[in-house]
């Protein structure tokens, strides 16, 4: 049994995934030198080059988790810093607590908010990820046709 392309009627089809991975190549190269002084110097490189097509038939990209990571972190450190007191030019700070919070509170307010924007932008990310879970799914069963250039999914 073979397979056809639905629009041209050619049997030249692959997945998606096949055509990517053909037009992909991953290099790791190590490279000596010898400075003016005589001393050897090892170093590395890596990487990867696709062509067009691979890249035109690619996965779909996972969507990052670190603008929620980052901004609760960010949070975190700000209320912690509300929470301690910090001499001009000392090299340590003085940790004073639910004190330093009733003083600082414009700054834990700071804190606070920042970590509830963590808490959207994680919500964000969360159904990012649901899509691009579809989308990889979709990706996975997609075929491609070399002779009319058209993806095509089997029914």
């Amino acid at each position: 049994m073979s397979m056809q392309c639905p629009s041209c009627g050619s049997s030249h089809i692959q997945p998606m995934a096949v055509v990517h991975a053909g037009g992909t190549q991953h290099f790791h190269a190590t490279h000596m030198a010898v400075t003016s002084d005589g001393q050897f110097v090892q170093g590395s490189s890596q990487g990867s080059q696709s062509t067009a097509l691979a890249q035109h038939c690619a996965p779909p990209v996972p969507p990052s988790p670190l603008p929620f990571i980052g901004a609760y972190g960010i949070g975190g450190i700000i209320i912690y810093m509300s929470m301690t007191v910090c001499p001009l030019l000392a090299r340590e700070c003085v940790y004073v607590g639910m004190a330093g919070l009733r003083y600082n509170w414009k700054q834990a307010a700071v804190g606070i908010g920042v970590i509830a924007l963590s808490w959207l932008l994680m919500k964000g990310w969360h159904a990012q990820a649901k899509a691009y879970s579809a989308a990889k799914r979709q990706w996975q069963s997609t075929w491609f046709c070399h002779t009319c250039g058209q993806a095509h999914r089997p029914t």
